[in-house]
């Protein structure tokens, strides 16, 4: 028995296998002709492209403007109309697995980085296992050191969260010039106030040395978009080599803070709660094709209630959250804009290669009150008013409630494999080489973007670079939605979870058993496919069998994510 499933059309049975071969025979000659045109593309091009690889932080899949949202994003949507927007493209759940795969283009546990390497202290069931322990083994390297090797004039701002020292910072790592936050997270502004009270002062280097104090102006998204124009500026005085940059925002990340201009650039807009806003954003989402129009919409969770239950004084502070994430992202597009605008101005837009992804769903965890200490630490050393909030001594989060907005029509948040912790925006925008104004609907992976960007590069690596990832630049230079990978498999917390075309396999602790999904129905993870499925069931969880063996992954006996809420911890 056999199921196709074609956009948002039903799902076609036939158990023929006459019937089967010719369809696979039909697939496979479109294919081979796919490929081969936009082989062909690709190789015309004698020149390298200049790459820009933008990665915002925290940034939830409805949350940019041609993603479905009412945030204004013009400079990001832009790309997305000058090239080709990702519908089906996985980070993972968290920050530094997330990058770490990114950057090496395999699996996160082949180097080390099976979760944020700050869990350990809480998680000595790992201890000593080489999938968790937070150093990339030896042998491996980043695909920048290629770029570099090959070269391009590489170089980074921003978030690094990839470990430090002398064999794992930047420049160890192939970028010839860094200003980089070491850690996972900061306050934005000058103080560099760390996330909790283990580490209360942020650490920041400029290539290997450190950072004493940062300038009084100091503000994350609009210092490493100028540090990135400054390195520009160095290369243009007689270097013709074409660049690799990487800019690595920390926005919108908490806390949530804007410069004293934006503060209340978006006051009111979100007095109506999370349910009004969810819903305006995943009707939108459909009129752009991201959600089909019949989809079942996950509920909010039932311990967080209606916005109507919250008294006044709740719904003001949990509006003005939503304000201030809103105009992080806002500006984080303006300063995008800055850049742009600055490629064009220096004739290096259209020779340039420009890649938006974001690291990992929303933060929806209990981050104020349960995660490390925080629920002393904060009150004692920020000031935590409504008044203040969002101003530079104020250590304010995303929310529940606002994630599952953020995720839109997604099941869940950072930190989980539901769709809303995993399946995030992306866009490759390449003006005249890659299909402008298109969705691509292909699985892809966030460790396919290092091949792909080789690729696109024309880096050859070097015989002992090796990677997971595979390569999207034929699938990218094509209008055929081609498959990229035949499948993917995820493991972080101890949730798991396994994609093959538009199925999902997800492990759910409540009852402590794997359930499928169809996602090109069901994005949102509400209807467990049953035992009519139950091959393409089993054949699933021997590839998850199978990632887990290859990998070092430890299959835990218990989800042990951070800063869970009391229902989640209950529920398990």
């Amino acid at each position: 028995m056999f199921d196709y499933s074609i956009g948002n059309k039903p799902v076609i049975r036939t158990s023929s296998a006459p019937v089967v071969f010719k369809v696979l025979t039909v697939l496979l000659s479109v294919l081979l002709v796919a490929c081969s045109e936009s082989n062909q593309k690709l190789s015309a091009s004698t020149t390298r492209p200049n790459i820009l690889l933008i990665l915002a932080d925290d940034l939830g899949f409805s949350d940019l403007g041609v993603y479905g949202s009412e945030i204004p994003t013009p400079n990001i949507d832009s790309l997305a109309a000058s090239g080709t927007l990702l519908t089906n493209f996985y980070a993972n759940a968290t920050c530094a697995p997330s990058r770490s795969m990114l950057l090496s283009g395999m699996d996160s546990h082949a180097v080390g980085y099976g979760f944020n390497p700050s869990a350990a202290r809480r998680l000595p069931v790992l201890t000593g296992q080489p999938g968790y322990n937070g150093n990339w083994p030896a042998p491996i390297t980043s695909f920048v050191n290629q770029f570099s090797d090959s070269g391009y004039y590489t170089f980074m701002a921003g978030k690094w969260h990839q470990g430090r020292g002398p064999n794992a910072d930047p420049l160890a790592r192939g970028f010839q010039k860094a200003f980089y936050l070491m850690e996972g997270g900061a306050s934005h502004f000058s103080d560099a106030a760390g996330q909790t009270s283990a580490a209360p002062v942020a650490s920041y280097f400029n290539n290997d040395e450190p950072v004493t104090a940062l300038p009084s102006e100091f503000y994350s998204t609009r210092f490493y978009v100028s540090k990135v124009i400054d390195y520009l500026e160095q290369q243009r005085k007689g270097d013709d080599r074409p660049f690799f940059g990487y800019l690595a925002f920390t926005a919108p990340h908490w806390p949530l803070q804007v410069p004293d201009g934006w503060l209340d650039r978006f006051a009111g807009k979100y007095d109506e709660g999370w349910e009004v806003i969810r819903d305006r954003r995943i009707e939108a989402a459909k009129e752009k094709g991201l959600v089909p129009f019949n989809a079942e919409i996950p509920p909010f969770p039932r311990a967080l209630g209606n916005w109507s239950e919250l008294d006044p004084e709740q719904q003001t502070r949990e509006a003005r959250r939503m304000e201030l994430y809103a105009a992080m992202i806002a500006y984080m597009d303006q300063q995008v804009g800055r850049l742009i605008e600055y490629l064009k101005a220096s004739n290096q837009y259209d020779d340039t290669l420009i890649v938006f992804l974001s690291d990992n769903g929303p933060e929806g965890n209990n981050i104020e009150f349960g995660l490390s200490d925080n629920r002393d630490w904060l009150p004692t050393r920020f000031d935590q008013s409504l008044a203040n909030m969002g101003r530079s001594n104020s250590y304010v989060t995303f929310s529940r409630g606002w994630a599952h907005v953020s995720a839109g029509a997604l099941n869940q948040y950072k930190s989980f494999l539901g769709e809303g912790g995993v399946r995030v925006p992306a866009i490759f925008s390449y003006p005249g080489q890659i299909v402008d104004s298109r969705q691509l609907e292909s699985l892809i992976s966030i460790m396919d973007v290092a091949p792909t960007l080789m690729d696109f590069g024309k880096v050859t690596a070097n015989p002992q670079f090796i990677m997971h990832g595979q390569s999207a630049a034929r699938q990218l230079l094509s209008e055929e939605n081609l498959p990229v990978r035949p499948h993917l498999a995820m493991e972080t917390y101890g949730n798991r979870a396994v994609w093959r075309d538009k199925l999902k396999l997800l492990w759910d602790w409540q009852d402590r058993d794997w359930h499928l999904y169809n996602l090109a129905a069901d994005p949102g993870e509400t209807a467990k496919l049953g035992d009519k499925f139950a091959d393409e069931k089993a054949e699933m969880i021997e590839i998850f069998a199978e990632f887990a063996a290859a990998n070092g992954v430890v299959v835990l006996q218990d989800e042990v994510g951070y800063a869970r809420y009391a229902d989640q911890i209950n529920s398990y």
